[in-house]
């Protein structure tokens, strides 16, 4: 993932900028904000339940476990050896929980030498023959190097990706663990992203590579299916970045413009179950892996702490994470999963 250029979004509320610009009381801008907080805010602090669907009893102990299963295995990056150890680790994994695993296999050119780069998307499928389901990604591969380090003789060392990779894979392994018995009215599929960010980019901020490659291929396989009408995802989740020991978690621009009804449901979750990860406001505009998926009309939200620290420097290791940070995201998420069928159905 990378920031997009636009602008950070403002994180004054929006009394609190009206003051600023136009000197109104302080009285009056808390009466501002109360309105702005029921009746404005991209999250409406509630989702379209009567009652707070119940979560899993997602283990942050295990989940951190297959962090740093995954972290021993050292840089996973696209095309290489340790890419395909990882994703032979988690192919296995899903097949124990009882998922049923199929790979979309695809390619692409090295960003430097030119040679051929062959990558892998892995999917894992429960309740396979539901038609209407729902996708939960993470990237598996890892950059090249920590090329946002602040010390640039540590820009050429090994990339470990403890959060910024990592962590997402460590969490769907553990969501697996409840996909047989959970409740969830729709078809689910796990989905590891190949190739997210087989990008080198220099001290200069020269950038060679693109984005993405493996969701762009999700997305066009699905599109191609999708036009036979033998299933359709009614929602996307990119998991990215949600293992930080300081984990903050805002709305993301761009997923509240294109999917702003799963938004809604997910903070409102988040709301009724007292996450503290999941703020009220919005964050910095990232691209991610839900771009493509959105492209592909299926309604996708990032689930994003863009706010690491850490991030794409020698730094995101382990130590860096914390187990109750993926519990409590796994607890939204698998609340959303458990959830009866919504009185609206998830779209853009």
């Amino acid at each position: 993932m990378t920031p997009s250029d636009k602008p950070e979004a403002p994180r004054r509320s929006l009394p609190a900028r009206l003051a600023r610009t136009w000197g109104i009381p302080l009285v009056l801008g808390t009466l501002i904000a109360l309105v702005w907080m029921k009746y404005v805010s991209p999250t409406n602090g509630s989702a379209e339940f009567a009652d707070v669907p119940k979560p899993s009893a997602v283990n942050g102990d295990r989940a951190y476990g297959y962090l740093k299963k995954i972290c021993e295995i050292g840089p996973r990056m696209a095309g290489t050896e340790a890419n395909t150890r990882q994703r032979n680790l988690v192919a296995a994994h899903f097949k124990s929980m009882g998922g049923t695993v199929h790979e979309q296999k695809f390619a692409s050119r090295h960003p430097l030498t030119g040679k051929r780069v062959d990558m892998v998307n892995l999917v894992g499928s429960w309740f396979p023959e539901r038609t209407e389901r729902v996708v939960l990604g993470a990237h598996y591969d890892t950059r090249p190097f920590p090329d946002r380090d602040p010390d640039p003789a540590n820009r050429r060392k090994p990339f470990i990706g403890a959060n910024d990779g990592a962590s997402g894979v460590a969490l769907l392994m553990e969501i697996a663990h409840h996909l047989k018995e959970s409740p969830t009215p729709w078809g689910v599929d796990l989905v590891l992203f190949d190739g997210e960010e087989l990008v080198y980019e220099s001290d200069e901020g020269e950038r060679r590579g693109d984005y993405f490659l493996g969701s762009k291929e999700f997305a066009r396989q699905y599109k191609a299916e999708s036009k036979r009408g033998k299933m359709r995802y009614l929602a996307g989740f990119v998991l990215d970045m949600v293992g930080g020991k300081e984990l903050t978690i805002p709305v993301e621009p761009m997923s509240q413009k294109l999917a702003g009804n799963l938004v809604r449901e997910v903070w409102g979750i988040a709301d009724r179950l007292n996450s503290r990860a999941f703020q009220q406001n919005l964050g910095r505009e990232v691209l991610d892996d839900h771009l493509p998926l959105n492209d592909a009309r299926i309604p996708t939200i990032d689930i994003i702490d863009f706010e690491f620290p850490y991030w794409h420097t020698a730094n995101d290791v382990p130590e860096e994470c914390s187990g109750k940070s993926l519990a409590e995201v796994g607890r939204v998420m698998t609340a959303w999963l458990n959830q009866p069928r919504p009185t609206k159905t998830p779209k853009r």
